[in-house]
């Protein structure tokens, strides 16, 4: 069994399916204060829906100052939904809410339409991009964490949905047997997982070199980036979309001479932030995240021309705190500066006046990043290491 089967949730043209998706943003609560705040979180709900392969979107705002128990929504929202979905042939709803399982349910009882939540879309476009076999361990392991306590609510919408767990269809009467079958399949994945930590374990114990973690916040070009640093000619996979590396991949990044030697570093794509990021995909791709740890400089990577610039800068640095990486070394990459007014490119400057400023598609900036990876290399590392090298072997190389 793989999540794909259990979750149902794909939302790529499935046999010839094109989904029509109705958009669906509400303000007025604490994650989302104010219209403005929720426009600009529907302006990326709206990127999420055409990275997962949905071409026709509309949408709808509502405050929801206080959320219906059984609908989240009110029966006069409902109601305008009826009507937006009749008049624009919508077969999908995606509303940009923690849905919970009754809720889910009843709005797709009530709309007789399919209904998922931001999360929901989340775990789907990561499990279209799972490309290895350890992302897509992870995103089942994620999918699977999220939906096990979700069981019984979901019951009706899993069944419906063509299958739920393996081919049964999850029925009330099968919900113990099904929670089984979801914990053994956990236990199973967790030891899958632990090989793929101790094999990446091995392979840092081989590096003697100066290492680099590129963060960020999703779609800022980190990949893009890494392939103009690196040396090699094996490109990773790059593409104007959100999401589209799961994995941590490293690559050797040329940094110049040095004593007559060449100085060499590795750098490491990782997984992209996002705002309201599911705690369970943190948690699933910690095998990921976790060689930002062990890494010696952060390159933290943004789209310096966004209109939420700032709150996406805040977002990158609050999961780095909350992987307890605050203290490591930071470089600011500010990529796509060609695009950036020249009011905002001067705040920015002001502000982070240490940024290396730059374009990953026209290359412009990338040899100033190597050359002030190539300076951290030079008064930080180098230093320390002939320190270790000449106590243990009394010689650097």
């Amino acid at each position: 069994m793989d999540a794909s089967s259990l979750y149902q949730h794909n939302l790529k043209k499935n046999e010839g399916q094109v989904y029509s998706a109705l958009l669906v943003g509400q303000y007025g609560s604490a994650n989302y204060p104010d219209r403005h705040s929720q426009e600009e979180s529907l302006r990326e709900l709206y990127q999420l829906c055409d990275t997962a392969g949905i071409s026709m979107m509309t949408d709808i705002f509502f405050q929801v100052n206080h959320p219906d128990p059984a609908f989240f929504f009110s029966s006069g929202m409902r109601s305008r939904m009826k009507n937006v979905i009749a008049e624009e042939k919508i077969n999908l709803l995606v509303a940009d809410v923690a849905l919970k399982p009754n809720q889910l349910r009843n709005l797709e009882e009530d709309l007789k339409i399919r209904v998922i939540g931001r999360i929901e879309l989340i775990l789907d476009i990561f499990a279209m991009r799972a490309r290895t076999k350890a992302a897509a361990l992870q995103v089942e392991y994620a999918q699977l964490t999220y939906i096990l306590p979700r069981l019984k609510g979901l019951g009706g919408v899993l069944s419906r949905l063509g299958g739920g767990i393996g081919t049964r269809g999850p029925g009330e009467t099968m919900l113990e047997t099904d929670r089984r079958h979801i914990r053994r399949r956990l236990q199973k994945i967790e030891q899958e997982l632990e090989i793929v930590k101790k094999h990446r374990e091995n392979a840092r114990k081989n590096r003697d070199v100066l290492t680099f973690a590129l963060t960020g916040y999703t779609n800022a070009g980190k990949t893009s980036l890494l392939n103009r640093l690196a040396s090699s000619a094996n490109k990773l996979f790059a593409e104007d979309r959100l999401f589209a590396t799961l994995d941590s991949f490293s690559r050797k990044v040329y940094l110049g001479e040095h004593e007559y030697r060449p100085l060499y570093s590795i750098a490491t794509d990782t997984v992209g932030f996002i705002r309201n990021l599911p705690a369970a995909l943190v948690a699933a791709f910690s095998s990921t995240l976790e060689e930002i740890s062990f890494t010696d400089v952060i390159i933290t990577v943004l789209d310096a021309s966004s209109s939420q610039f700032d709150d996406e800068l805040k977002v990158v640095n609050s999961e780095l705190e909350r992987l307890e990486l605050s203290a490591k070394p930071r470089i600011l990459f500010l990529n796509k500066d060609d695009l950036v007014f020249p009011d905002d490119k001067a705040r920015l400057q002001q502000q982070y006046p240490e940024a290396v400023w730059g374009n990953t598609m026209s290359k412009e900036g990338v040899e100033a990043l190597r050359a002030k990876m190539r300076e951290y290399a030079l008064k930080h590392y180098l230093p320390e290491r002939k320190e270790r090298s000449i106590s243990q072997k009394g010689k650097l190389y």
